[in-house]
């Protein structure tokens, strides 16, 4: 899956254009005003017809960002019909209205303890680290329901996205290619736990109560 990029004109950017796209600053008041009003919540079957409008509206460009393609509207109702939020990860910012601006999707993969993510967010809140928060969001999420990595695949002159992910710390292994793994001291503390737990149905002794692990 993939990422709308920072390019709300629709053109296409050369490399030197796309990179001080994705890296320009916008004032910490400015981001204040543009993320006020919004919430931030993981989305159910009740959302498929508000993630299929918000999937509808974006521009030609920001559709080939994100689905690697150009799909039309049919093509994206039939995507948004096949999306399973009790398998898939979805975290959507709502505005005032109502209406979806901003969607993360952890989709399980084919790989063991995998997901692959896409972000989409409208043209004029990008740059405020909407995107950044949500793909965080979705990623606490999966991580806690036992994933242990997320991969994205998008365009190679996709620096935004690429950036995303190195701010959450990821790796991009390859031109497209990123991933974002489990934190190595949270997946040794979650594999002790296990371990812990699994001595304790074996023991005969007094159980304890299980502490519960603290999701960011």
């Amino acid at each position: 899956m993939f990422g709308t990029d920072y390019n709300p004109s629709g053109r296409v950017l050369n490399e030197e254009e796309s990179s001080a796209a994705g890296t320009a600053t916008v004032p910490a008041g400015e981001t204040a005003v543009r993320l006020s009003g919004l919430s931030v919540r993981q989305l159910g079957a009740s959302d498929l017809p508000a993630i299929e409008r918000h999937l509808v509206q974006l521009g030609p460009s920001d559709r080939h960002a994100r689905f690697l393609s150009y799909l039309c509207d049919a093509a994206i109702a039939g995507y948004v019909r096949g999306l399973d939020p009790s398998r898939t990860v979805l975290i959507g910012a709502f505005a005032p209205s109502d209406r979806i601006v901003g969607l993360a999707e952890a989709h399980p993969t084919m790989s063991p303890h995998t997901v692959e993510v896409a972000v989409s967010i409208d043209p004029a809140l990008r740059r405020c680290g909407l995107g950044q928060r949500l793909v965080a969001r979705a990623l606490a999420v999966a991580f806690a329901c036992g994933m242990q990595s997320a991969e994205f695949v998008f365009a190679p002159d996709n620096f935004a996205l690429a950036r995303l992910v190195q701010t959450l710390g990821g790796r991009i292994m390859a031109p497209g290619y990123a991933l974002i793994d489990l934190p190595a001291d949270r997946a040794k503390s979650e594999a002790a736990l296990a371990v812990w737990v699994d001595q304790l149905r074996t023991s005969s002794l007094p159980r304890p109560l299980v502490p519960k692990l603290k999701v960011a």
